[in-house]
This record gives C-alpha cells, structure tokens and sequence, in this order.
C-alpha cells in the first residue's frame, strides 16, 4: 500500500498534476473575437479570458490609459503583431516587464489585413497554433499542457471542417465566381471560387471594373459582398446602383455584438453563416 501511494506521489510530481491549484486569480487578456476565441478554446479552465475590445467595437478603438493599467496586470497578453496592437504589447509591456506576450500572428504575412487572417481558415489556424505554442511555452504544468494540445486538436479539426466546406462550395456551386468590395476575400481562389474585387486599392482596378461588368452583362452575378465596416466609394457604389447588385455583407469578426453574445454565437458558427452568405451567389438557380 505505500508503495502503492509513493507511486502516485511519484507520478503527480513528474506530470506536475496539481488538482488544488487555484486559477481563479489568473487574467489572460486578448484583442480581437478570433483570437479570444482560440485562446479560450484552449485554456478556459485555466484562466480567466477576455478582450480588451468591448462588444461591438472596431479596429479604430482605442484602449485608454487607465485600462492598460488594468490589462498590465494580467498574466498573458495575447495580440495580433501585423496590426497596430503592436503598439499595444509594447506599452503593457513597459508598464509591467513581467507580462507574457503571444503574437498570435507570428509568421503570418506582415501584408495580410487582420481580417484575411481569420476569414481565411488556413491562416487561422496558423494563429491558433501561435497561440497554443505560446501557452505551452509559458506554463510549467505537464498536465496543463497535455490538456492544451488535447484542446488543439479538437479546434483543429472544427477549423479543418471549416475549410472542407469551402473547397466543396467551390466545386459543387452552380456558379464559381463572387464579386467583391474588397481585396480582402481573394483567399477564396485558394477553394476554386474565382473572385473579382473593385476594391480601390486593387492594383489592376481597371480591368476589375471591365470584368465586373462582362459579370453583370452575362447575368453571372446578382450580388456583390461587403465587408462589414468598409467604406465603400462613390465608385463603387455608382457601380452597384447602376447594375442594380444587391449587397451581402461578411461579418469582419473583428468583435462580437452584444446580440451575438447573447446569442452564444462563436467563431466557428459565425464562419458557417458566412458560407452561407456564398452560397447565395455560388448555389443560386
């Protein structure tokens, strides 16, 4: 029998299983929905998670400086490094050296818009991955981080099903093209569906607009697809009214309204709406 217990001593001292540790003092703090997301997916039951971000807010928001004082304090701060929240790190960092940061966006194209890089699953997954590298990295919990890649692999797969769906939209759709406002939904070529953008920042906009309009001529499209937050133009509007399109937006992700949380909406969820949203173009008679 005491050998028996030496064992067991033996075995939570070497997996450094301690069932009394108490997280409840623990603060992660994240930015954007996707990325409290995932890091909650992965480590809810060992911290307290939350955005700085409050619901509804865009990427123009501005965290004050009393609320960093709060945020510095946390245990982990966990950001996007493509985007302004650089910044943000920085300055939590200065106010406590002690902070743990994870660049969520570690070895995902500096070019890539933070939106590309949730939208699009490839890259999300990536930033998941960040994510629970940086969460192993920064805990001394075997059991701890035996649970994190158990939580992984579960988001893994959800994240891959999300991907699955495009390709098969791409393929199975009885049209194979979506007309966009804005460069950021080109991922979608990577899932056969040829994308045509009119966004002003499109280098070859000209020849966007002819093929825009050879589109709309041939009866291929009936909608156009805005992102949630973006300014659209005179242009581009002028286009949109003149050849009667009808517009669809595509949540950008960026927070959750306060319906959405009410609603218990996450992100794998809100990306099946926004297949949805294809399939109006893609799958109309």
């Amino acid at each position: 029998m005491k050998k028996f217990i030496v064992l067991i001593v033996t075995l939570l001292l070497i997996t450094g299983c301690d069932f009394n540790e108490d997280f409840s003092d623990k603060f992660v703090y994240t930015t954007s929905y996707p990325i409290e997301y995932a890091t909650s997916v992965l480590y809810k039951d060992h911290a307290n998670i939350s955005s700085v971000y409050p619901n509804g807010a865009d990427n123009k928001y501005e965290v004050t400086d009393k609320k960093k004082d709060k945020y510095s304090e946390g245990e982990t701060f966990v950001y996007s490094g493509i985007s302004n929240e650089a910044l943000l790190a920085r300055d939590l960092l200065n106010k406590n050296s002690n902070l743990q940061i994870i660049d969520a966006t570690k070895g995902i194209s500096s070019n890539s818009s933070y939106t590309r890089v949730w939208l699009n699953p490839s890259n999300y997954l990536k930033l998941c991955s960040n994510i629970k590298s940086g969460l192993i990295d920064y805990t001394d919990n075997a059991y701890v981080k035996e649970e994190i890649n158990e939580n992984y692999e579960v988001l893994k797969e959800k994240v891959s099903l999300l991907e699955v769906q495009l390709y098969n939209i791409g393929k199975n759709g009885n049209y194979d093209t979506l007309l966009t406002t804005s460069d950021d939904l080109t991922f979608l070529t990577k899932y056969n569906i040829n994308v045509v953008s009119i966004d002003e920042n499109n280098v070859s906009i000209d020849k966007s607009y002819a093929d825009a309009k050879k589109l709309v001529d041939d009866k291929k499209v009936n909608y156009i697809y805005v992102l949630e937050g973006q300014e659209i133009n005179e242009t581009q509007e002028k286009f949109i009214s003149t050849n009667n399109l009808k517009k669809i937006e595509i949540n950008n992700l960026f927070t959750l309204s306060e319906e959405e949380r009410s609603e218990n909406k996450d992100y794998i969820t809100l990306m099946n709406e926004i297949i949805e949203n294809y399939k109006t173009e893609l799958y109309k008679q």
